[in-house]
């Protein structure tokens, strides 16, 4: 028989877990980092990822493109990733997240 917590685990958690294993399954696979160490410049670089999920965040950057564009779009992408999910944890998980940042 289920206890309570395995009971209503869909219940608090499913909806963020669904969400992480929407976000592992749109990482970056071993074949596109072989294709991403073949680019030679940073537009081959931004054809490439287009093609992954991680295409539309660099979609408004202007020319020319430079290693401290690409930075910062992936750190804005990864922190609001992260505040989705601590804003839509529950308790304990909402704490543990709150402190690592």
């Amino acid at each position: 028989m289920l206890e309570g917590a395995e009971l209503y685990f869909n219940v608090d958690h499913g909806y963020l877990e669904g969400l992480v294993r929407g976000c592992k399954a749109s990482l970056l696979t071993q074949q596109d980092y072989i294709n991403l160490v073949q680019c030679e410049t940073l537009e081959d670089l931004k054809i490439h990822l287009q093609t992954t999920d991680y295409g539309n965040f660099l979609a408004n950057q202007t020319n020319p493109l430079t290693v401290s564009k690409i930075d910062t779009e992936m750190r804005k992408r990864l922190c609001g990733e992260f505040e989705y999910f601590r804003n839509h944890s529950l308790e304990p998980l909402s704490t543990f997240l709150t402190y690592m940042t």
